[in-house]
């Protein structure tokens, strides 16, 4: 079987399919997708704001607003503009129109209201506008609670300051960034190319589908030690394969997978174990070959949100209303067991989805071994 296992393994190696589909694929991808997401944090960033800022009476009659322009006013995380006082209002418009600011800050009706011109909605400045509003808009609302309260008779202060600052929530081990969740989709995609290694192999020996494998089923060697022989050698190119695109994808690009990243491997394992038993079943079929798997990969891999926020809307609508369906998703199942590694406090949504694909493995094992049993010597 050792023999076997060696032959298979070199035999392999040089095809194409594997070197293509399972490796260099997913790198290619993911040098795409760096390309694609490097410069989205910074889109996203807000640039601070040159902006006039009248301070009239109405404005030192709002409680609490000088403070806030002041606190994000300062260097650091919270600093969305740089302040210019005018007196009036005439001087803040005319500020604009020549270019010296992008808009003005001016309390209209006990409230403050922001005038930016068109310029400001645009770009980075456009992201700084949409918090600058926010911020004002928590403002109003806390202020007017305060003078609710105060109207009530209960004892308050000044508005709190901090409390009007729109701040991050950390609900994860780590911090997320949206795109992961394709380089997940882009994993579980190398997985299912893997089916066409395994499912390459299993026809090289198969009695029906070439004169080499009728004479390794006429051959002196048990069959099962050559099936299991064939099948341990694709398993092991096709891990060892995604391995490489893992590490690729971690060391190069910096994908952050969590904490977890050594279960990672353990998700990675099961995958391919689940893809070449996959491979196997549709191995023993002659009209099957390495098209109709990538077609089917590809089909499969839009229910993981693989092509884009379209498809990942489309994959949450299945999960959602027909949560079986998107289940019994092998590709599903694979781009799950890393969210369950990043996405929850909990290791359950991982076992769960591993034992899934366990099970899955264990079913197309099975119907791959009656399958084989029913090719005899009198169908050659």
């Amino acid at each position: 079987m050792l023999s076997v296992f060696t032959y298979q393994v070199l035999r392999l190696l040089r095809d194409k399919i594997l070197l293509l589909w399972v490796v260099a694929f997913p790198v290619i991808l993911s040098c795409l997708f760096m390309a694609m997401f490097s410069s989205l944090d910074e889109s996203y960033q807000a640039t601070p704001l040159n902006l006039g800022v009248v301070q009239d009476d109405a404005y030192h009659a709002a409680t609490g607003l000088d403070a806030t322009v002041r606190t994000v006013s300062q260097e650091g995380e919270r600093h969305l503009l740089n302040p210019t006082p005018y007196a009036t209002a005439d001087q803040a418009q005319e500020a604009a129109r020549k270019g010296d600011t992008v808009g003005y800050l001016d309390v209209e009706d006990g409230s403050p209201v922001l005038h930016v011109t068109q310029e400001a909605n645009t770009g980075s400045k456009g992201n700084t506008v949409m918090v600058l509003r926010a911020v004002l808009d928590s403002y109003t609302q806390t202020r007017a609670e305060y003078e609710v309260l105060a109207t009530a008779g209960a004892q308050a202060g000044p508005p709190d300051t901090d409390s009007v600052l729109t701040q991050r929530a950390q609900v994860t081990s780590s911090t997320v960034k949206p795109q992961v969740r394709y380089y997940f989709s882009l994993m579980a995609f190398a997985c299912g190319m893997g089916t066409a290694v395994a499912m390459t192999a299993v026809q090289g020996v198969t009695a029906t589908s070439s004169h080499l494998g009728t004479r390794l089923t006429l051959a002196g060697l048990p069959r099962w030690r050559i099936l299991v022989g064939t099948l341990a050698a694709a398993w092991v190119c096709v891990l060892v394969c995604l391995l490489v695109a893992f590490a690729f994808i971690r060391l190069v690009v910096g994908v952050d997978f969590g904490p977890h990243m050594l279960l990672c491997l353990v998700a990675i394992g099961v995958s391919s174990l689940l893809s070449c038993a996959a491979g196997a079943l549709l191995g023993t079929s002659r009209q099957m070959n390495t098209g109709i798997i990538s077609g089917i990969s590809c089909l499969l891999s839009l229910f993981t949100g693989l092509y884009g926020s379209g498809a990942q809307k489309l994959a949450d609508a299945v999960e959602y209303n027909v949560p079986l369906l998107a289940q019994a998703n092998p590709l599903w199942q694979s781009a799950h067991s890393f969210y369950g590694l990043l996405y929850y406090d909990s290791l359950a949504p991982f076992a769960r989805n591993c034992a899934v694909m366990v099970g899955m493995t264990c079913l197309f094992l099975g119907l791959a071994l009656v399958r084989m049993r029913r090719m005899s010597h009198e169908h050659l």
